[in-house]
């Protein structure tokens, strides 16, 4: 009997996790007003092609950008605010990421005539939600588990930099390789 009641709460949470999933991945609701689109089905312009292109590479770079920051910041001491830089970060990619669907037309146009090349961009387009997600996964678990380790190690360093350094300040130091020749070469003579 505890066995059923577990498993059924077990499931329930797992079907509540795959829902939200896929409510926030399928069916969201764009925050901004969506421009109206150039995309023509028939003979589109190739430089409208190339132009969403551009966006959806903008939006994956930008979203591989973002994210290798905040997993520097332990290195340089700040961490703080790496969840809510997170949050406000991943919005704004994603009203960027309906812009560019309505733009682009992807949801509307993607393996229909457009051909391989305009596929090739819906699908990259479509993917890069999940990627997001991936990163958000990422970070979570990172910011959970290593980034006070980090921070930690970078104090570290930082403490023994500042050890050496007075040390090196207090103590004669011999001459370098280039000072020494500099102290053994001949005068120059004069004219």
């Amino acid at each position: 009997m505890l066995l059923a009641v577990y498993a059924s709460v077990a499931s329930a949470c797992l079907l509540l996790l795959v829902t939200s999933v896929a409510r926030h991945l399928f069916f969201r609701t764009p925050a901004v007003e969506l421009p109206k689109s150039s995309i023509v089905t028939d003979n589109p312009n190739p430089r409208d092609l190339l132009e969403c292109n551009t966006f959806v590479l903008e939006q994956l770079t930008i979203l591989s950008s973002k994210t290798n920051e905040l997993f520097s910041r332990p290195l340089m001491d700040e961490r703080a605010g790496l969840a809510r830089d997170w949050k406000r970060f991943s919005t704004q990619w994603q009203d960027q990421q309906d812009v560019i669907d309505a733009r682009c037309r992807f949801s509307e146009l993607a393996e229909t005539t457009m051909g391989g090349a305009y596929d090739r961009m819906a699908h990259v387009h479509q993917a890069l939600p999940a990627m997001r997600l991936k990163y958000n996964s990422l970070l979570a678990k990172f910011d959970k588990e290593q980034a006070d380790e980090l921070s930690e190690m970078r104090r570290a360093l930082a403490v023994s930099r500042k050890s050496i350094a007075r040390k090196l300040d207090s103590t004669p130091q011999p001459a370098t390789p280039q000072e020494q020749e500099r102290q053994q070469a001949p005068a120059p003579v004069g004219h």
